[in-house]
């Protein structure tokens, strides 16, 4: 167990791998700190790096596969970039869509979801059932783009 990490973003990540019979591991936890600890989607190379901090030596490929199951499991998202690279942020599983600044990679949620009235009326006629959606907008935080002006 990593001592100090006990918050609510670890017990989630807890929960759902006892859910699934999977063990939470020093690495597992260590990934869910980095993540809900930035501000910003981080590379899986930044994830690396952070995790070796924590712990010390790490496997790239140890936090390869921690993340492609912690985003089958909802516990980290994934997200694409225009320049088609991509980060990933931490997520409860909630249904969330978000506003990704180019400059900094700081990523915001968007207060509700903006297509949940949405008619999949035409999707539907084509014999296409949709299951979900996702969006992502790109652009600069006001931050940044205060920065950007002086």
């Amino acid at each position: 167990m990593l001592r100090g990490f006990e918050c609510e973003h670890e017990l989630y990540a807890r929960e759902i791998l006892r859910k699934k019979g999977l063990k939470s591991t020093a690495q597992r936890l260590a990934v869910v700190h980095v993540l809900h600890t930035s501000e910003k989607s981080l590379s899986v190379g930044e994830i690396h790096d952070g995790v070796k901090k924590i712990l010390g030596t790490t496997g790239l490929a140890t936090i390869y596969r921690t993340l492609e199951m912690f985003e089958d499991l909802g516990i980290v998202k994934r997200l694409h970039f225009p320049d088609g690279g991509y980060g990933y942020t931490f997520s409860q599983g909630e249904h969330v869509h978000h506003m990704i600044c180019l400059a900094c990679r700081g990523v915001f949620d968007f207060p509700e979801c903006p297509i949940k009235s949405l008619d999949y009326t035409s999707a539907e006629s084509q014999g296409f059932y949709v299951e979900d959606h996702s969006i992502q907008l790109f652009g600069q935080c006001g931050k940044c783009r205060e920065q950007a002006v002086c």
